[in-house]
């Protein structure tokens, strides 16, 4: 699995949360920041889209880890940096695995 496969799903997934929640249009890139970019995604939207990643990935990203924000907590990632932190759990995972 590469970051830009996880790029690719990730976005898919926010696309059909967009589509769902009545907010499609807006365009969603490998640059966008979903906390900062997108006006309808916010922290109740987290845990749901990750929790659909990790299903179409057919991935284990734990309950703990939001993909959204650096590991600090204080700085919010864009779909490219999340998908390189999906990446490095999964990568992480296979080898304890």
């Amino acid at each position: 699995m590469t970051p830009e496969d996880v790029k690719v799903k990730l976005i898919e997934v926010l696309q059909e949360i967009q589509k769902d929640s009545g907010y499609e249009g807006q365009p969603i890139t490998g640059t966008t920041c979903p906390i900062d970019d997108l006006g309808w995604f916010d922290s109740l939207l987290c845990p749901v889209a990750i929790s659909m990643l990790a299903t179409t990935l057919n991935a284990n990203i734990p309950n703990d880890k939001n993909i959204f924000l650096s590991e600090d907590y204080k700085r919010r990632l864009t779909i490219n940096e999340s998908a390189d932190v999906v990446c490095e759990i999964v990568s992480r995972e296979e080898n304890q695995g």
